[in-house]
This record gives C-alpha cells, structure tokens and sequence, in this order.
C-alpha cells in the first residue's frame, strides 16, 4: 500500500466518526430545488481539508462545497464529503465519504467509504480493494448486464439502449456507489454526465485498477467490464 492511500484511508476513517453525529438538513443557496447540504456536508470537509494541508501544504484540493470553482491541478486532491446527500438524509446506506489523489496529473490513490453499507473501497497501483480483499470487474454477456445512468436524460439513454438487448438498468442516487460497484462486479457499466470532478474522480480510478474500462472525457465519464459496452454506453448518452 502506497504512502498516498494510507493518508487517505487514515483520514477517512476519522471522518466517518464525524458522519455519525446529529445532523441538520437545509437547501443549497443558489442551486436546483431538492439539492441539499447537511452540517455534517460541511464538517466533514472542513476536517479532511485541514488534514491534506497539514500533510501536503503544495497541493490543490477540489471540494463539492467549499472549493468547487477550482480546477483539477497537476497535483491535487479532490474531496466528497457525503456523496449521496439526498440518500443521507433520508437514512438510505447509498452514500459515502470519498477522496482521490493526483500527483503529477494523474491519479494515484483513492477511497470511497459508504459506512452504512460496511464497504470500504480503495485503490492504487497496487490494484482496487474492498475490505481489504482485492476486486475486479465481472464480465458477462451483454444482454445479462447491470448498467447505471446517472443524469437527467437517463430515461432517454434507456430507451436507447435497448435496441442491444440490455434491459437491467438502477440507479443508486450516488455515483461513488454506482462505480465503486462497477469495480466489484455487481455492475457492469455505469455513465455519468456531468463536470464535478470530486464525484467521479475517485470512482473512476477505483474501477480502472479493478480491470474496468473508463473514460473521462467533457460531457462523460464512464466506467464498463469492457470497452464493448463502454462504447455502447457512450453511443446512447448522444444528442439524438
């Protein structure tokens, strides 16, 4: 295990105490009805901050509430503290606590933590993990794949893609869950259409050293037990 992950997961597991203290539930200011932020949103961020400045005073750090104007450095660290608020909230265990680092413009270590569900995920050049066991992406035929959507035009990807007999199709409310499962083999491909690098840094990685095929690219960020599917993931996610 690199130096790298061993900070991340140490770090972590200080900020799950945190996310099992009371919390309040408000709206975000400025932004689309239902979206919400918890005090512990904010807690937890403000704690994993002042760790990776303590340990790496020259890095950049992207954060869902605090820094999220910022730009992805050469070398940086992206954080979620609660990726899944809604789910949160709400006492769903589709959350999770979730870090990634990137060092010399790429990543090299990252942790998703979805403590209601017991599953802790990390990866690093060593390969991707759960639990401290190792994991990697299951393959099975098309027709028999799980996929996930997560975006406002998920009905519409869906429709497109049945034309290649796919038809298992969730959504987890968390994109760090819908990777990170992607990565052990419960998914087999999962599409995220948005620019909030935090949400699927450390997810992205995770699946790739677990065998995944991915891609980041404006406007889509995707993993899939091959690049078949992949592909086939991107072709759908198309303006029509």
């Amino acid at each position: 295990m690199t130096k790298d992950l061993k900070f991340l997961l140490n770090i972590v597991n200080q900020a799950e105490a945190i996310s099992k203290e009371h919390f309040v539930v408000k709206e975000k200011k400025g932004s689309t009805p239902n979206d919400l932020v918890t005090n512990l949103d904010l807690k937890i961020e403000k704690f994993l901050i002042s760790q990776i400045k303590e340990e790496y005073p020259n890095f950049d750090i992207v954060s869902e509430e605090t820094n999220s104007k910022k730009e992805v450095g050469k070398n940086c660290f992206t954080i979620d503290p609660i990726d899944g608020t809604i789910n949160f909230a709400n006492g769903l265990p589709f959350w999770g606590i979730q870090l990634a680092c990137v060092k010399n413009g790429k990543t090299v270590a990252a942790v998703i933590d979805m403590p209601k569900m017991g599953y802790l995920f990390y990866a690093d050049k060593n390969g991707a993990f759960l639990n401290g066991e190792k994991i990697q992406v299951r393959q099975v035929p098309l027709k028999n794949a799980l996929y996930c959507v997560d975006c406002s035009r998920f009905m519409t990807v869906c429709n497109n893609i049945k034309k290649y007999g796919i038809t298992g199709f969730r959504r987890t409310g968390a994109i760090c869950a819908s990777m990170a499962f992607v990565a052990a083999g419960w998914f087999h491909g999962v599409v995220y259409l948005s620019e909030k690098p935090w949400d699927y840094y450390p997810g992205l990685y995770i699946a790739k050293m677990a065998g995944a095929s991915t891609r980041s690219e404006k406007g889509f960020r995707a993993c899939a037990m091959n690049d078949e599917l992949l592909n086939i993931l991107k072709e759908c996610t198309k303006e029509q």
